[in-house]
């Protein structure tokens, strides 16, 4: 999203100044010749000057003080544990294999082991080194690729259900692309992700033609009886995949409830899909914002213009205007947000400027802000669910839209009809979407301990009638204990286990007749066994759920 930075501020004088809105934290760098620059040349040399630094500062941050995240095979640990089993001596195969990785890790081009100052390093820190050009070294990154699959495959045979989440995009030479990922917990109860597949798609990118590519995909990793669901973004085309795949799948008798919720929706496709809704019954006003920032932008002395309308008016915010990305919604609403303030200074300069047609009715205006209020809960939601770079879990989703749901029905029940009217779509499209994911994200709720049956219960009295709170809980924790026992019934493959079996005699000797004693001590063991059967016992999901949540 572009903006611009000019802000004027009313001196003591009763003059007007420019404020660059940048950081002094550090002093800004120019380049040799800026010695040179007088007069307005410094100043706008002092504003690029910081606008760099102050760009670098937030990519520092991003990096160095964003949040937390556990990380999936984070390179600081494989490397680690890659040097640790370094001999030290120069092998010119474990050489080729380290460079290899490291143009895979660092997406170098192939032509980096050719650079003569990289050549000249290595031959520095080894004179026995030997040169490779780049067809070797794209064979070597193609037999690390077979080995590590292999490895990924053998990795597979031991994990008992596999997610699969799929994207979809087409590149600027209308080519169509699809990468499909797995989604698992390891044996550590870690939660991890691998791509297992990036292919073209044919030019009709039909149902059939994605359902084959993502089924042969499967069979080759050797995981289609694992399948557990498939998340992808709402489109015909895909609608049609999932069931074809579902269909497949069934066969196989490995899925879920019988395939109900194989097909996941994505959570953010949904909330877009919503939002769009929500910005289509204002659509004009959304086009006239847009042409008229671009107007502004497009002159200088325009921006100056407005900028010393807007003090006149008494606008005392900072946040400049800014253009959106049109296929952003969240790009649109801060577009929308930031010319809300300004609306008297549009005003203004309207008046002092024929050819500026994108005046907002005071309606206009309100409807506008209307809108804005709904989006900004939606766009909450999806950065607290959805931040970038982060992947959450199913058990943050229930709360967060829970309020997005709540918010659209106090819109859809409004006495104003311009709310009423928009929230009307957003309304059916939630509900259409939401009843699908409903139950995975409740039981995914109730398995966070610092939620469990009390989140699931506390969502669902802000999201239905009373008198259907207890049905629908009912209904979730039913399917939690179907769910539960289904797993319970599976055999569990465990090392240890088969090391144990392995240390159990090959032949046992032939037991003794049993005596008067020992006669009587088996029926009352039976008699215990039986007395037991009839006795129910907690699962280990029953202790679970009423166990206190500790804080």
């Amino acid at each position: 999203m572009s903006s611009f930075s000019i802000t004027i501020q009313s001196n003591s004088d009763g003059g007007s100044s420019y404020s660059d809105m940048a950081s002094d934290a550090a002093a800004p760098s120019f380049s040799n010749n800026s010695s040179s620059l007088k007069g307005p040349d410094v100043k706008l040399e002092i504003k690029r000057s910081k606008r760099r630094h102050i760009e670098q500062c937030n990519k520092e941050k991003c990096v160095v003080g964003g949040p937390a995240q556990g990380m999936i095979n984070s390179e600081s640990q494989e490397s680690a544990t890659f040097f640790s089993g370094l001999s030290g001596g120069y092998e010119h195969g474990k050489i080729r294999e380290i460079m290899a990785k490291m143009i895979l890790a660092h997406q170098l081009p192939l032509t980096f082991v050719e650079l003569t100052w990289f050549n000249a390093l290595m031959k520095y820190n080894n004179s026995s080194f030997q040169e490779v050009n780049q067809i070797t070294i794209k064979d070597e990154c193609i037999k690390v690729f077979e080995l590590e699959k292999e490895k990924m495959k053998k990795m597979f045979k031991d994990i008992s259900r596999i997610s699969l989440t799929s994207d979809c995009w087409t590149s600027n030479q209308t080519d169509r692309y699809m990468s499909l990922t797995a989604h698992y917990v390891d044996a550590d109860w870690k939660l991890q992700k691998r791509i297992i597949s990036f292919f073209d798609l044919a030019p009709s990118h039909s149902g059939e033609v994605i359902s084959d590519r993502i089924i042969e995909c499967i069979t080759e990793w050797g995981i289609q009886d694992k399948i557990g669901t498939i998340t992808l973004d709402n489109a015909s085309n895909n609608d049609k995949a999932a069931t074809i795949l579902e269909s497949n799948l069934l066969e196989t008798r490995k899925l879920h409830f019988d395939g109900l919720f194989f097909h996941v929706r994505c959570c953010a496709h949904i909330l877009n899909l919503i939002v769009q809704d929500g910005h289509s019954v204002i659509e004009s006003c959304v086009v006239k914002i847009r042409e008229g920032v671009e107007y502004l932008r497009k002159s200088s002395d325009r921006l100056l213009k407005f900028g010393e309308i807007a003090i006149a008016s008494g606008i005392q915010t900072k946040r400049p205007l800014c253009i959106d990305v049109k296929t952003r919604w969240d790009s649109t609403h801060r577009m929308l947000e930031s010319a809300l303030p300004y609306k008297s200074a549009f005003h203004g300069y309207a008046l002092k400027d024929p050819n500026f047609e994108w005046e907002l009715s005071e309606e206009e205006l309100a409807n506008v802000s209307k809108v804005c209020y709904l989006v900004k809960i939606i766009l909450d939601a999806t950065t607290n669910i959805l931040p970038g770079t982060m992947y959450p879990t199913a058990n943050l989703f229930l709360v967060e839209i829970c309020n997005v749901k709540k918010e659209i029905c106090k819109a859809y029940e409004s006495s104003d009809a311009f709310l009423r009217t928009m929230s009307k779509p957003m309304f059916d499209k939630f509900n259409k979407y939401w009843g699908e994911v409903e139950v995975l994200m409740a039981i995914a709720c109730i398995l966070d301990p610092l939620f469990k049956l009390v989140g699931v219960e506390y969502a669902f009295h802000e999201l239905y009638p009373a008198n259907e709170v207890e049905e629908r809980v009912n209904g979730v924790t039913s399917k939690l204990r179907a769910l539960y026992e289904k797993y319970v019934m599976e055999p569990v493959a465990s090392k240890n286990v088969a090391s144990t079996l392995n240390t159990v005699p090959a032949a046992a000797p032939a037991p003794s007749k049993p005596s008067e004693r020992s006669r009587r001590m088996e029926e009352l063991i039976a008699f215990i066994r039986a007395s037991n059967a009839n006795k129910k016992t907690k699962s280990d999901l029953e202790v679970y759920l009423e166990d206190p949540i500790f804080f």
